[in-house]
């Protein structure tokens, strides 16, 4: 879990540095320019939990099963659980423009075909059915 400071800022100095912090991602065009921010700005650790995050929102629009997404991206059936909820209360607006950019994106597609490709393969080896292999 995040670690948040007990000293609050006022909302409105919130509210600005929310801004500029948005502000900052507006003007990242270049990939490589944003893998080099978000390195900085991130541990390896939270750019992992939010690439699973987007990871369980396309599975799920994919109409994977949440079990097999669970098994597959190594978290808990109620971290998906939670992610299908919010994403049913709040929308898909937020990750919709997300995946909007990439749509057309080689890279969108690659990374379904992975995650397609390992969510079968872990059924078939929670089953039984396979010899481990590295995909």
């Amino acid at each position: 879990m995040t670690h948040v400071s007990k000293r609050r800022l006022k909302k409105i100095e919130e509210k600005e540095l929310i801004q500029s912090l948005d502000l900052v991602m507006a003007k990242i065009s270049n990939g490589l320019e944003m893998e080099s921010f978000l390195s900085s700005l991130l541990t390896k650790t939270e750019r992992i939990m939010l690439a699973k995050r987007l990871a369980i929102v396309i599975l799920l629009k994919e109409g994977t099963p949440q079990s097999n997404i669970s098994n597959t991206l190594n978290v808990t059936q109620a971290t998906v659980s939670r992610m299908e909820l919010f994403l049913e209360a709040k929308g898909d607006s937020g990750y919709g423009i997300a995946l909007g950019k990439l749509e057309n994106e080689k890279i969108l597609k690659e990374f379904k075909n992975l995650l397609i490709k390992v969510a079968g393969y872990s059924i078939r080896a929670a089953g039984g059915y396979v010899k481990p292999e590295i995909i």
